[in-house]
């Protein structure tokens, strides 16, 4: 008789495993699956780099890659834009001269806009990688990084160059403000 009550509690608690296991699977479907996204780890900024990460889907691995770099290139350039037009206004409200502030926030914003275009063609690479899906497609992803000092460096360079100011512009100063902007932007 004590065999039979061993087999039968060991049957119970089988029965009752089994029933918790659609639980827990239909808890797991709710809440998401879990994803690691290669080259994640290196997209964020810091207080040398703005960073990104891009990510492509195409037929062949050529095409992936292109839409990633791009995607990477686009999410860069949307967020520097507002921080462009932040550093704009501002420095523009602070310069005292001839010009009017429009006039210094546009040139300002132009030279900024054109230097990080140009920055972006010829990103570092800090991530690439490949994985072919299930469907045949290829997926690509693809971090990117422009350095804040080089953009802040060309910028100036662009602007000091500038012929339509109309104030005398103080490339030290602006560098200054400029990398003290960035630096206070890319800690939020």
């Amino acid at each position: 008789m004590t065999v039979v009550a061993i087999v039968f509690a060991s049957c119970g608690s089988e029965k009752q495993m089994t029933n918790n296991q659609p639980q827990q699977q239909n808890q797991r479907m709710q809440e998401g699956v879990s994803i690691v996204m290669p080259c994640v780890d290196v997209s964020y900024d810091d207080d040398d780099y703005y960073r990104d990460l891009g990510i492509g889907t195409a037929l062949n691995p050529q095409m992936a890659r292109k839409a990633a770099v791009k995607e990477a290139q686009s999410m860069v350039r949307e967020r520097l834009n507002g921080v462009v037009k932040g550093l704009a206004t501002d420095y523009s409200r602070s310069v005292s001269g001839n010009a009017s502030a429009d006039k210094v926030q546009g040139i300002i914003e132009n030279e900024f806009t054109t230097v990080i275009d140009q920055m972006l063609n010829n990103a570092d690479k800090v991530c690439e990688d490949l994985v072919k899906l299930q469907d045949g497609n290829y997926r690509a992803y693809y971090a990117i990084q422009i350095s804040k000092k080089e953009i802040v460096n060309k910028a100036t360079e662009a602007i000091s160059q500038e012929e339509e100011w109309g104030i005398e512009f103080k490339r030290d100063q602006f560098r200054k403000y400029a990398e003290e902007y960035l630096e206070k932007q890319g800690n939020k």
